[in-house]
């Protein structure tokens, strides 16, 4: 479970924290009298939700509204350490290998219905993830629970998974190998509880609406019908720490334009705004701005399995020299995001040995050369006997994507001429299905890792389902076995294998282009306090949150 999606970073120097921000949890002692009468908020988002069920949830969207109405046994705090949630106090190991666990429940826990939730609905849930029957898309990254890969071959039946229920409050956790990041792990949205009878009552259709589904976390969601713009969260009265939720209501407002989040803003019509490009430049210096570097790569990906052309290493590489990424970070994001110097984002992971960061020990590995990639494209012409050859680039509907893909449609085209791009944006979530076929040319794609690089690496992996290029060599399989596996027992080694998979999936295969390590910016009201910030996943708390006078 070292290599869970999405999670939040616990060795993340606190500079990137968004300033101003991180607060005590909710309004307490003098601070309650400082409440505003009305605790009601318009918090705009930035895409369609894809799905509410947290076992299937495999996308930030989701993970962001799925954590307003969920939680699980742990939670990152601000600082980003996982806190006890559901759970009652840290897992207690039952072994000296440290591969058997009881984690205890805290007492009376209920589900927003009213039904007791207990620890056979961690079971439920956790058996449902594994069940091949499910296709949960983020199932083979917890294979470090017992049996769960087996389960999920459909080798192993799912009741032979390695969680059992010993009392309503007391979990047992069973483990194929040790996790050193086990309570981060047990803070996934995949994770989450599960309850029996609302998931069988609504079967394939639990999490498409809001009315088909159960919260165990602050709020309750009300008003999704899977496919609008506008919903809202109120507060959940069965929630184990209601009295430090102070919103009663959080109405929920997709905005794909920044403009029309910063007039609503301005118009105090809601309370942030999510900035890009100009916007970032126009309200630095505004006391309202908030900003976080975060641990998330945009990557231009390759359909390399439904797409000859791109099969051809020398034209993947020519790709990634012509794109000047310092002048796609500096002139059209201008946000603070980060060029891409790899796949593994800076500030992930130190060495072991000298504390040095992985992306600055790693170096350059995505240099910017219009004479290289020139050359490399003739060659590529050769090899393929075509002068010309075109491709459709995917992209979201958003301003900040659609910036993105003109200027990777423009840096192609100019540096090698015979290369035509055509841009198709899309809604996030079929950008999503459509990458999820592996029927695509290329695609404009983010990805977030967690407190372990190897996360950022196993996209690559020949079986992964998130492996969109289909990239499949033995070599870089067997480099990971050994990193995911072996190498615990040596983490210098460890450090070594992860550089060398990192340079041979970019300067050998140039499988993926990544693009810039992006960043979270902000026009927050002042008057909303109480807000926690994460740097993976969801950027910003509300459980919190209030409204001050």
């Amino acid at each position: 479970m070292t290599i869970h999606l999405i999670k939040k970073m616990i060795f993340i120097s606190s500079s990137l924290l968004l300033a101003g921000l991180l607060t005590a949890c909710g309004a307490k002692g003098s601070q309650k009298s400082s409440l505003n009468q009305k605790q009601e908020i318009t918090w705009l988002t930035s895409a369609e939700t894809p799905t509410a069920d947290s076992v299937k949830e495999y996308d930030t969207v989701s993970t962001e509204q799925i954590d307003f109405f969920g939680e699980g046994l742990y939670k990152i705090d601000g600082k980003n350490d996982a806190q006890p949630a559901l759970a009652a106090g840290n897992p207690i190991a039952l072994n000296k290998a440290k591969t058997k666990y009881v984690v205890n429940l805290k007492k009376g826990l209920k589900w927003s219905n009213g039904s007791m939730l207990t620890a056979h609905d961690f079971v439920y849930a956790w058996r449902r993830l594994f069940n091949p029957k499910t296709a949960a898309q983020n199932a083979n990254v917890y294979y470090d629970i017992k049996n769960a890969e087996k389960i999920n071959l459909g080798k192993k039946p799912v009741n032979s998974l390695g969680v059992k229920a010993l009392s309503n409050t007391k979990l047992e956790l069973t483990l194929e190998r040790r996790d050193p990041y086990l309570k981060e792990t047990l803070a996934s949205e995949n994770l989450f509880p599960q309850d029996a009878k609302t998931v069988e009552k609504y079967g394939k259709k639990y999490g498409t609406s809001s009315s088909r589904l159960v919260a165990d976390g602050p709020f309750i969601m009300k008003g999704w019908s899977g496919t609008n713009l506008n919903w809202r969260y109120v507060k959940n009265p069965y929630y184990w720490d209601k009295k430090n939720v102070h919103l009663d209501k959080i109405n929920v407002q997709v905005s794909k334009d920044p403009s029309t989040g910063v007039k609503l803003f301005q118009a105090k019509k809601a309370d942030n705004a999510i900035l890009s490009g100009y916007f970032v430049k126009q309200f630095k210096k505004n006391p309202d701005f908030k900003s976080i570097l975060t641990l998330s790569m945009s990557n231009l990906e390759f359909g390399t399995s439904s797409n000859k052309n791109l099969q051809n290493v020398n034209l993947r590489k020519a790709i990634s020299l012509s794109l000047n990424r310092q002048e796609l970070v500096g002139d059209v994001l201008s946000d603070g995001s980060r060029a891409a110097t790899g796949v593994i984002p800076k500030g992930l992971a130190k060495s072991p040995k000298d504390k040095t960061d992985l992306a600055v020990d790693a170096g350059n590995l995505l240099p910017y050369s219009t004479k290289e990639a020139k050359q490399l494209w003739r060659k590529a012409q050769q090899q393929l006997h075509k002068k010309t050859v075109h491709f459709t680039l995917l992209t979201d509907d958003t301003a900040q994507a659609k910036n993105t893909g003109e200027f990777v449609q423009s840096q192609i085209e100019s540096k090698l001429p015979g290369v035509k791009i055509t841009l198709q944006s899309l809604p996030a979530q079929t950008r999503f299905t459509k990458m999820m076929t592996y029927k695509f040319d290329m695609a404009l794609a983010g990805w977030s890792g967690d407190i372990d690089p190897f996360s950022m690496l196993q996209q690559f992996y020949s079986t992964f389902p998130h492996n969109h290029a289909k990239f499949n060599d033995k070599y870089y399989d067997q480099l990971l076995n050994k990193i995911q596996y072996h190498d615990l027992n040596n983490l210098n080694t460890r450090w070594s294998d992860l550089l060398k998979a990192q340079k041979y999936l970019l300067s050998n295969q140039q499988v993926v282009v990544p693009l810039y390590q992006s960043s979270s910016d902000y026009l927050i009201n002042p008057k909303l306090k109480g807000i926690v910030t994460h740097n993976l996943g969801t950027p910003i708390d509300l459980t919190h949150a209030y409204l001050s006078k």
